[in-house]
């Protein structure tokens, strides 16, 4: 599981759902929950909070991509990379911390993927969880 520690920054809610905006160093990211400030008490703004996401929701690109759905894209650099026959575990150093990425294989030698090699890791909103500093 990879974990980012952040701070909130912003809150749009409406029917129960909630795009809430987490400041992580120089990198913005977005998540929707299905929780608002009024049933979640942790949802405030200026809340120190922990980003989690799996390994496998890490999507990666050789260049940046522009305007697409997919907002959080952070720029990395290809740490360390192990290949297997089905799966490719990658390890990315960005500017905030370390991100695991988990891509099948074929997509990993499709792209030539290498230690070294810069590339932007995406990770989808809704794949983003919220966990409470204490």
């Amino acid at each position: 599981m990879n974990k980012l520690k952040g701070k909130i920054t912003d809150i749009n809610s409406y029917e129960g759902i909630s795009l809430v905006n987490i400041q992580i160093g120089e990198s913005s990211f977005g998540t929707v929950l299905l929780d608002t400030p009024q049933s979640c008490n942790y949802l405030t703004l200026g809340k120190d909070i922990t980003l989690a996401f799996k390994e496998t929701e890490v999507a990666i690109a050789l260049v940046d991509l522009g305007p697409i759905s997919m907002s959080n894209q952070i720029k990395c650099k290809i740490r360390s990379i192990q290949n297997g026959k089905i799966l490719t575990k990658i390890t990315l150093t960005c500017k905030d911390g370390d991100i695991t990425s988990i891509i099948t294989s074929r997509s990993s030698s499709r792209l030539k993927l290498e230690k070294g090699k810069e590339v932007i890791a995406l990770i989808k909103a809704n794949e983003i969880s919220l966990i409470e500093e204490n």
